[in-house]
């Protein structure tokens, strides 16, 4: 099912750096989705890219549908993941641009782990991580995204692990495309 953004949630994106949309997810997809969530995140040190090896938590994320909704509203295509990040992991309001190591961020969301909601935000809007509930956090960026070194992202290495350089351009293996 395609989502409609309309021109007034557009303005309001524009105007304030975010928007709410309420219950995307149904109370099934949520609970299905914290369920993959906690069994991914078990496995993991620092909840980063939990998804990238688990073809269940990829399914229940909706992908598409997330990035369907991210292009028309950052009106960018193509689209890809740039980082995921299970919560709680940010301590202060910050806006993306300043927290990743991926080039060309054009913006990211939080999944309301209890409701089912997810706020859109752009890249340089201060996201209020340790105000947020229980989360999951996605960052897109476009085709031409590369890896760069920042230092408050306390993950910025973990690139290297995956035989990355800072200024390499990143592949469809590690940061797959969601909308062509």
């Amino acid at each position: 099912m395609r989502y409609a953004i309309t021109s007034s949630q557009l303005s309001h994106l524009r105007k304030e750096g975010e928007l709410e949309l309420e219950a995307l997810f149904t109370p099934e997809e949520v609970g299905n989705l914290r369920h993959c969530i906690d069994l991914a995140a078990a496995q993991s040190e620092t909840g980063r890219d939990i998804e990238r090896e688990n073809p269940p938590l990829r399914s229940a994320l909706h992908l598409s549908r997330l990035g369907q909704i991210a292009s028309s509203l950052f009106d960018k295509k193509p689209l890809r993941l740039a980082f995921t990040q299970y919560s709680p992991i940010f301590h202060d309001a910050i806006p993306l641009e300043e927290l990743t190591s991926v080039s060309e961020t054009c913006g990211g969301c939080a999944i309301d782990l209890a409701s089912g909601s997810i706020t859109f935000y752009t890249p340089d809007h201060p996201i209020p991580f340790p105000e947020l509930p229980p989360y999951f956090f996605l960052a897109f960026t476009t085709g031409k995204a590369r890896y760069k070194l920042q230092e408050k992202d306390i993950h910025t290495h973990l690139l290297k692990k995956l035989g990355y350089g800072f200024g390499d351009l990143l592949t469809v293996d590690t940061h797959p495309f969601i909308i062509k």
